[in-house]
């Protein structure tokens, strides 16, 4: 049986916790809110940043700061000690600097048996194929690398932010349509392009109607169930309990819940929630 090791960031939402019974290891992002640096999910909880963050009159946004080089050329040089081969697999790279890092750690120790592959999606769409890779034996490393091509090009998620502040705050949105969109109590339904960029398809009159457009998306894009389906959120676990009820009739396995990392929560704001899954269909993005 092949032996391997995921290294991942910690905006995928698998906790440092989480990592050690998956066998993952997860290099905490660094965030920088009023003055002062936090490693995620080390120095700071989800649920405490997002107090600190959703309770403040602050107009500071925060920031984030990629995995640093020589935090990856680490973590590499630990996975060979222990005879494993590193795979990293992280948000994005059009999303965060973390991927051009790991490429630079590895530039470093000078060796063509660390595989790093660009996810093209982030928060728990990363973690399903994590949970999928660490679930399954492989004899060969290329099997492992044709599972992961897969996903990626496979993995979709939805997201709907409860407010357009947040997007706002962050650069996402203009100041008129994120106070527009409030008054008329818009709900835009979310998805991340393949390069890397949060797309609306859809701005609907408040959060049923939001999440009977994912229902009907997850019917032109079926769930494959031999992966693992998740759901998500920011803050207010009701609203993602409600977007399960509007698409259980779609979402026929098992699933997972998971909380939404700060290095993405702070831009979808309190409220938010998601569904993340492999498709048997190519995904439109």
């Amino acid at each position: 049986m092949l032996k391997f090791r995921i290294i991942t960031d910690s905006s995928c939402g698998i906790t440092q916790e989480e990592g050690k019974t998956l066998g993952v290891t997860v290099l905490p992002l660094t965030l920088h809110y009023e003055n002062k640096d936090y490693l995620d999910d080390i120095d700071i909880s989800t649920n405490e940043f997002y107090e600190m963050l959703f309770n403040s009159k602050s107009k500071e946004f925060p920031k984030t700061s990629q995995v640093a080089p020589l935090v990856f050329k680490k973590a590499f040089e630990d996975c060979f000690e222990n005879n494993e081969i590193p795979i990293v697999l992280t948000i994005a790279g059009s999303l965060s600097g973390t991927l051009q890092s790991a490429r630079i750690a590895k530039d470093m120790l000078e060796r063509d048996d660390i595989y790093i592959i660009d996810s093209n999606t982030a928060l728990g769409a990363v973690k399903i194929m994590i949970m999928k890779l660490t679930s399954t034996k492989y004899d060969k490393i290329e099997d492992v690398l044709i599972e992961i091509k897969h996903m990626v090009d496979h993995v979709n998620f939805y997201a709907v932010p409860d407010t357009l502040e947040y997007l706002y705050k962050g650069g996402r949105l203009s100041k008129t349509s994120a106070i527009l969109g409030n008054i008329l109590q818009l709900k835009p339904v979310i998805q991340l392009s393949k390069i890397g960029k949060l797309v609306p398809i859809a701005k609907l009159r408040g959060l049923k109607h939001a999440f009977k457009k994912i229902a009907e998306q997850l019917k032109e894009f079926p769930i494959d169930e031999k992966y693992p389906v998740q759901y998500g959120y920011s803050t207010k676990e009701e609203n993602m309990y409600m977007l399960i009820d509007y698409t259980k009739e779609e979402v026929k396995v098992d699933y997972t819940k998971i909380q939404i990392s700060p290095v993405v929560g702070a831009h979808v704001g309190p409220g938010a929630c998601a569904i993340f899954y492999i498709s048997k269909i190519l995904p439109k993005k």
